[in-house]
Parts: C-alpha cells; structure tokens; sequence
C-alpha cells in the first residue's frame, strides 16, 4: 500500500515509511531503490528498502504536481543539484586565499595537521560550516550516525564534502548511499565502480588505504627500533574473523595449522599502545597477508613501513598501488595454502640477505608512498580538479 502525502503535507523526519507517491516537483521513490531525492521540501532517501525522509527544506511552490520519475531521471535530478554545489564552492574558493580542509579523525587521526588542515569528530558537531572541504571516512560516517551525516549534508549547500570509502568492495548497497550523498566520492578500491559511476558524476578514481596506526613523525622517532629489533622468521598474519567471508576464514584456519602467528585474531588490537602494536608488526621477517574480498588491505603498508615483507594474494599482483612496491613484495596461490614453506622461505631468505639496508628501504618507500599523509594529498588533488570550473 502506497503511503501519500496531501499537498502541503510533510512526512515526519527519520521514520520509515512505505512506498513513497510524492506530490513534489521531484516525484516519487520505491522501495527497491536506494537513492535520494526531493520531495515534498524534504530529502528522501531510500535504504534497505526503506522510504526515510531526514531534512526538510523549503516547499517547492509546486505541490500538485504527479509525476513519478524514472530512477534515472531522479538520479539526474539530484547530480544537478550536486553540480550546482561544486559551482557555486569553486566560485567562491577563486575569492579566498585558502580554503580550509577538515579531515574526520578517526580513520585520519595519525595524519599531519597543517595551517590549512586540521580535524573534525562528527560525534561531537551538528552542523558543516560553509567555505570547508571535508575529507570523511565512511568508517566514521557510521560511528557517526548516517541520519545524522544526511541531515547535515543538506542543510549545509556551502561545503563541500568528500567520502573516502573503505568498504566499496563489499557493502555496494552502503556505497551507493555515500557516492550519491556526497559532493565527491572517492573508492578505496577498484571494484564495483561501474555500480557507483551510474548514480553520481562525482566521482574519483580509487584511492588505497594507507598506514593510518601511527604518524609519519612517531615512525620517524621510532626508526631506529625497528633496526634494533630481534625478527623471527616465521610469517606475523593475526586477522579479524568475519563470517561473511568464510572462504577467507577457513584459509587462515589452514595456515594457522603451519604458522604459529597466522590466523584468526580478537577484536582487541586497537585497544592496545602504539608502541606494543609497531614492536609486535617490527618483530617478524614477513608477513601473511589474507584480504576479505581481493581488496588490497592497510597491513600490506604496515609491513613494509616497519621493514618487513608482505606476502599477498597472486590475485593482487597489478592493482597501481603497489606498482612502485613490487621489489619488496612475494605473491602466493590458492594452493600454496597447503603447502606455504616455500614461499615464507623465500621471503626469509630475501629478508636475511638485505639485512638493515632492506628494512631502511622498505620503511622509507613506504614513509614516500603509503602513509596516510599521501593519501590526504592525492584525494585533495583530485577535489581539486573536480572544483575546477568547466569540470
């Protein structure tokens, strides 16, 4: 049954409602969509099957209007609306001197502040300010509260927000809500950006995570440990278990039964000290590397910026990001699963071999090219481009 609204009627913000007919110049949404649109002076959005209506803004004059829109109409619709936000940001950006760039700091806590970059908890404000580019995480959108994101996502026309998205390999329905409710999207990962590219024209090209654990100057205090360290060589590969990869977790069951230090792992990681988890990572030769779902993860760079050697997934071998990083890199198959002597072995071998002189390289390739610091400039070099006028 079909929830209507009566004109000048606006449904009740944040409740879930049935399948939406609008009397708004922007018309209607189902229930199988996941998409935003105005309707009725208010912004609609559709998740899980759901119709929740988070902001309200002015009536449009028109409320008799009856028009159902075809998803693609709708999402044109709002891509204007985006399109004019970044107009409208780029023509004021040419009139200040700087513009401020915020950064959510959670994932971004370890990254270098400057007189122009600094950090926001969106746990703790209710409102963008104008005149401020925001890099945000997708990861503290959710601790956040994603109501809460929407709600000042469209009340603040004047900033200009970017989502830098972990989980587009796996959760597409979530990150087709940020690529749409953001002013520039940003994929962690190159996978499902088809889905993504046809529902916002503000789009980047993949961006891979990064060292986000400790600060380019904690690293840079610390150097010396890790020359100092005593390396056991035997492969470190202690991993998060989620029963929504179970392939994943039946390799690591597997390689627990030849490595004492590969295999599932607690929750409890992050409750530790900076110093405690950089000892631990600077402790082995090498490192195990199992991905939820061929993504690319953020341990491959805490190996190499703490000297060791990531052993990873053949399926990752030409991904871009690690094109510079290929010298310090082994690969396995499925079917060394069974049999992983060897290629621990060989990484070993080539670890021994190099010595300190192979620990400064790897740390300084990565302190250049992986920490959370480069990602910020090369997301706020594409912003950049994209609040280019004529984009």
């Amino acid at each position: 049954m079909d929830f209507r609204l009566t004109p000048g009627e606006r449904p009740p913000i944040g409740k879930p409602l049935e399948p939406l007919v609008s009397h708004g110049t922007v018309a209607a949404a189902t229930a199988n969509e996941t998409l935003c649109i105005q309707a009725m002076g208010c912004i609609v959005a559709v998740f899980n099957g759901d119709v929740i209506v988070f902001e309200q803004i002015e009536a449009p004059a028109e409320t008799t209007a009856h028009r159902r829109l075809s998803e693609s109409e709708q999402i044109a619709a709002w891509n204007t609306q985006k399109e004019q936000r970044r107009k409208d940001f780029s023509d004021a950006m040419k009139l200040r001197p700087q513009t401020k760039v915020l950064l959510s700091d959670g994932i971004f806590g370890k990254a270098e502040t400057t007189d122009q970059i600094s950090f926001v908890n969106l746990n703790t404000i209710d409102h963008f300010e104008p005149a401020t580019i925001y890099i945000l995480n997708n990861n503290d959108i959710a601790k956040a509260g994603l109501q809460k994101y929407i709600g000042m996502y469209t009340s603040q026309p004047r900033a200009h927000v970017c989502i830098w998205d972990f989980d587009n390999h796996h959760q597409i329905a979530e990150s087709l809500n940020l690529a749409v409710l953001s002013d520039f999207y940003v994929p962690c990962h190159p996978h499902n950006n088809e889905t993504f590219q046809a529902a916002t024209n503000a789009m980047g090209a993949p961006v891979s995570a990064g060292v986000i654990q400790w600060s380019r100057a904690y690293l840079t205090e610390h150097r010396e440990r890790l020359l100092a360290v005593s390396r056991n060589p035997a492969p470190l590969g202690r991993h998060i278990v989620y029963p929504q990869f179970p392939e994943r977790n039946a390799m690591l069951q597997s390689l627990n039964t030849h490595f004492q230090h590969v295999g599932p792992s607690t929750r409890t990681y992050h409750d530790r000290t900076e110093l405690d988890r950089l000892d631990e990572w600077a402790s082995h030769m090498s490192h195990w590397i199992v991905p939820t779902r061929d993504d690319l993860p953020i341990r491959v760079f805490d190996a190499l910026i703490t000297g060791g050697l990531p052993i990873l997934p053949a399926s990752l071998k030409d991904l871009p990001a690690l094109s510079p990083l290929q010298d310090h890199l082994f690969y396995f198959k499925p079917t060394d699963v069974d049999a992983p002597y060897a290629i621990a072995k060989a990484a070993t071998d080539q670890f021994r071999a190099q010595g300190e002189a192979g620990v400064i390289a790897r740390h300084d390739l990565a302190m250049a090219t992986s920490h959370v610091d480069t990602r910020v400039q090369e997301i706020l070099a594409q912003i950049y481009r994209h609040l280019t006028p004529g984009n």
